[in-house]
């Protein structure tokens, strides 16, 4: 049996949105410009506000909920058949809440449909955790829903369950949102990073440290000409004929810590050495200028819609044709190789030299993800 929502048990009708819409309007009037403490009291005003959530965002019940999100129950029941099962969990923070390219919201979404995604599983279900600081205007909550719900719709997903909090002014930055995931695997053996084989080839999927980079140059005034904006997107479902393409061993995508942590993470798990060729490695002309004037290191620049993959050499030319023609696959290139060693990543510059490229030892860029 395909493993979709219907494997599952499970058979949307979605609800027309006018009707939402309409009852969204209504709401609107009801609330204030700015959240406010009595929102996460747990009365009455707090059903206001996770009613607004729920309506801004479009969450729906499906035929075949025991109980649904829109029951408002503690947990959400669900049916599954004797499947495997994928779940992860993800926390997001970032200065400032609305960047070039995107918004709180957005990084939600993609950061855990793409922790699924390159498990090798289908992403079907979300829960959805909100931390509010009061006085955080009500318009910006609006447009970070509408975010989450246009994004969760994109990639097929449903949000299950949730809660939402508000806290006194300067106990949390604006606002911190927590998802966990839940997918289906549709691959006989998950992508771990522990399966890269000496032999093996090493692809990124576009780009990489767009949108590390995107936010510091907000941050700190840097003026380009052409705007950079941060790739901040879900893989899913762009690459689904690459994660259950047979010469897939291992995908990865690429957060914190940028390209460096990704391909240590699969070295020492893997206990050989990944060689990487510096001028292989796609990077836009502006974050390369950004990290300049920063002296920041591109390789260790986060992105939010990039993966690393190792494959199976003789697949290398299809898998990257899978991926070249999407829209975010587009600049995918074969950057280096597995070869025996100790778990280490090995750079080849561009003059001929051999660096090593270890994980940061902290956070370069706090607060982007």
């Amino acid at each position: 049996m395909a493993l979709t929502e219907q494997a599952f048990g499970l058979n949307l009708k979605r609800k027309p949105l006018t009707k939402i819409i309409k009852k969204h309007i209504s709401l609107m009037d009801r609330l204030p410009e700015m959240v406010d403490l009595s929102m996460g009291g747990g009365g009455k005003r707090m059903d206001l506000l996770v009613s607004f959530i729920g309506r801004t965002i479009g969450i729906e019940n499906s035929d075949h909920d025991i109980v649904g999100p829109k029951d408002m129950d503690d947990s959400a029941v669900l049916v599954f058949p004797s499947e495997k099962i994928v779940v992860t969990t993800d926390g997001h923070t970032v200065n400032p809440v609305f960047f070039p390219g995107g918004n709180i919201g957005d990084l939600a979404i993609a950061g855990t449909v793409n922790d699924l995604t390159v498990m090798g599983a289908k992403p079907l279900f979300l829960t959805l955790g909100m931390i509010i600081e009061e006085g955080f205007r009500m318009d910006a909550l609006k447009t970070i829903c509408e975010t989450i719900g246009k994004r969760a719709r994109e990639t097929g997903v449903r949000i299950i369950a949730g809660d939402t909090k508000v806290m006194p002014k300067g106990a949390v930055n604006e606002i911190v949102l927590t998802t966990a995931g839940i997918g289906a695997l549709l691959v006989d053996t998950p992508l771990k990073d522990s399966r890269a084989e000496i032999g093996d080839n090493v692809i990124v999927s576009g780009t990489i440290g767009d949108h590390g980079a995107a936010l510091m140059a907000l941050r700190e005034g840097i003026d380009l000409d052409t705007s950079l904006q941060s790739d901040v997107s879900p893989v899913w479902p762009h690459f689904q004929n690459v994660i259950t393409h047979p010469g897939v061993k291992c995908m990865k995508d690429i957060t914190r810590g940028g390209l460096a942590s990704a391909l240590n993470d699969i070295a020492s798990k893997s206990s050989c050495t990944l060689q990487i060729y510096e001028n292989h490695v796609p990077i836009d002309e502006r974050t390369k200028a950004i990290c300049d004037i920063l002296g920041l290191e591109p390789l260790e620049i986060s992105s939010e819609g990039k993966v690393v993959i190792v494959c199976d050499k003789n697949a290398t030319d299809d898998i990257l044709k899978l991926l070249t023609n999407t829209e975010l696959g587009k600049n995918a290139a074969l950057i280096g190789s597995v070869v025996k060693g100790k778990g280490e990543v090995h750079v080849k510059t561009s003059i001929g030299g051999t660096r090593i490229l270890d994980k940061p030892y902290g956070e370069p860029i706090p607060r982007v993800c």
